[in-house]
């Protein structure tokens, strides 16, 4: 075999050699793009859940001759809270509804003082459970009975709770009712007397 045609097969073969590791090395560039550049994206749409649930305690309060004597005494009350918690997998969630305060069916208390109250209530409501704002203020329900619907202005009863997808919505009310302390009376009239105010919620449509 002549030098020329020597050399002209390691030519040919160099060319072989060449070409299959320049292949490798494509397939290889592009297997790693596709591996680490590509994406990889699923969106499920489901039909989702709403969860729209209420917590409620009621508001007690006693009165006794350490709390509520002459001299020493002071005003007394009682809490209640009412929760309203909305969740979703939707994408959102809109609900209404409405409250109320229930008072005994039965007058329980008396006005000492004709006209000045003993048994006052406050409502409040927060969207965040630190800072509230008052809905009813001072309220005057010494012989109040039966039940009252909580306003949210002077016209509206209905309250809007939204919230969007994994994000939990709470609203949160208070209520107060406090027996008023009248210095330098006594208050006999309601002496051994019990009494319980509670929140009623309805969802309503909105």
């Amino acid at each position: 075999m002549s030098r020329k045609s020597k050399t002209l097969i390691w030519l040919m073969i160099f060319i072989l050699v060449l070409s299959l590791v320049f292949s490798i090395a494509t397939y290889a560039y592009f297997s790693t793009r596709e591996i680490y550049e590509g994406t990889f994206k699923v969106d499920i749409n489901s039909k989702g859940v709403d969860t729209l649930y209420y917590t409620k305690t009621d508001a007690r309060f006693e009165a006794n001759g350490k709390n509520f004597a002459p001299v020493s005494g002071h005003d007394v009350y009682g809490e209640a809270t009412l929760n309203a918690i909305l969740e979703t997998t939707n994408n959102s969630a809109n609900y209404c509804y409405e409250t109320s305060i229930v008072f005994p069916n039965e007058q329980i208390f008396s006005y000492t003082i004709p006209g000045v109250p003993e048994l006052v209530l406050d409502v409040s409501k927060s969207d965040d459970g630190i800072n509230y704002v008052d809905v009813v203020k001072n309220m005057d329900i010494t012989t109040k009975t039966g039940t009252m619907q909580i306003p949210v202005d002077d016209s509206a009863y209905k309250n809007v709770i939204t919230t969007t997808k994994n994000v939990k919505t709470i609203q949160y009310w208070k209520a107060r009712v406090t027996f008023k302390w009248l210095e330098d009376e006594y208050q006999v009239k309601n002496d051994f007397k019990s009494y319980k105010l509670s929140f009623r919620v309805n969802t309503v449509e909105c």
